[in-house]
């Protein structure tokens, strides 16, 4: 399959800015960021397609893009917490309208073995098929779900606001990849999230869902059938060492599942994607990043 470990990570890139009572804190942001340096510790090659500006190259953050930047700006995600509630908002939103796909993206494509999908507002399906399109047939396909949970309200002063919207694009969206991944707090109610798990993997019996729940651990969904997995234990954690939490188990995941550590034994599914459909094969990758997840967080 070419170059061995060669991850693809499509979706969008942000700058984050965090409003607090004593100033602004403006960083890189977006799933790739912590996404990256789990799988390249783990011997892989992250590479990442994804629209962004001039002012994110600014930052310097490390990651290896497939195409050049375009413009000056990149989407910005505002999160104001001077108040008990959090509210979100996002500039530049038209900056992750994604171009054709280029030849370098296509080529990266064509040799990768995983495609981990991470947009932070709604990707249609038809861009999905396209980055799919040039991918072998046994390389994974993973999406991160929180995007689509996303909308945006009328523009105030250049800035919208963040609102939650219904997953409309599901049944488009699961068809095409092996694993979702959400928190169970992405639908504002556990019991939501998990519902919405069970009934995607009767829909999509090829498609397994993971529904992370922080201390408690995870939940993997095949074919409508819920697989809970313990969580790593590492003490209490503080709450700033908890960001990127869920990018950070979704990497480890992947990595899990293409190494091959995650068998239910020596005639277990040999390839990435079986290994996905496989409840005693995922439960094991599960465990696998729960415990990676874990041991990084109480690291930093």
């Amino acid at each position: 399959m070419g170059e061995p470990g060669r991850v693809v990570i499509a979706g969008h890139v942000c700058l984050d800015e965090i409003v607090t009572p004593e100033g602004v804190v403006r960083a890189a942001g977006s799933p790739a960021v912590f996404m990256a340096p789990v799988l390249a510790e783990a011997g892989m090659a992250p590479v990442v397609a994804a629209p962004r500006g001039a002012d994110f190259e600014a930052l310097h953050t490390g990651l290896q893009f497939l195409e050049p930047a375009v413009g000056d700006q990149t989407l910005v995600y505002v999160n104001d917490v001077r108040s008990a509630r959090r509210v979100q908002w996002v500039r530049h939103a038209e900056a992750v309208e994604q171009a054709a796909l280029g030849v370098s993206t296509r080529a990266a494509l064509a040799d990768a073995e995983a495609l981990v999908l991470t947009p932070l507002l709604p990707m249609s399906p038809e861009l999905i098929a396209e980055f799919a399109s040039p991918l072998p047939l046994d390389a994974l396909r993973v999406a991160l779900v929180q995007g689509y949970l996303r909308g945006l309200g009328p523009a105030v002063r250049g800035a919208r606001p963040v609102e939650p919207r219904e997953f409309a694009e599901a049944p488009a969206v699961l068809s095409q990849v092996d694993i979702a991944v959400l928190s169970e707090e992405d639908l504002g109610d556990p019991a939501a999230s998990h519902q919405a798990a069970r009934m995607w993997t009767l829909a999509h019996p090829s498609t397994a869902v993971v529904v992370t729940r922080g201390a408690e651990g995870a939940s993997a969904y095949l074919r409508g059938e819920r697989h809970d997995v313990a969580a790593h234990a590492v003490g209490d954690l503080p709450a700033a060492s908890l960001i990127g939490a869920g990018d950070l188990f979704s990497a480890a995941l992947v990595v899990s599942l293409l190494s091959g550590r995650a068998r239910a034994g020596a005639d277990g599914p040999r390839s990435s994607r079986d290994r996905a459909r496989d409840p005693a094969t995922l439960t094991s990758a599960v465990a696998e990043a729960n415990r990676v997840t874990a041991e990084r967080l109480a690291a930093r």
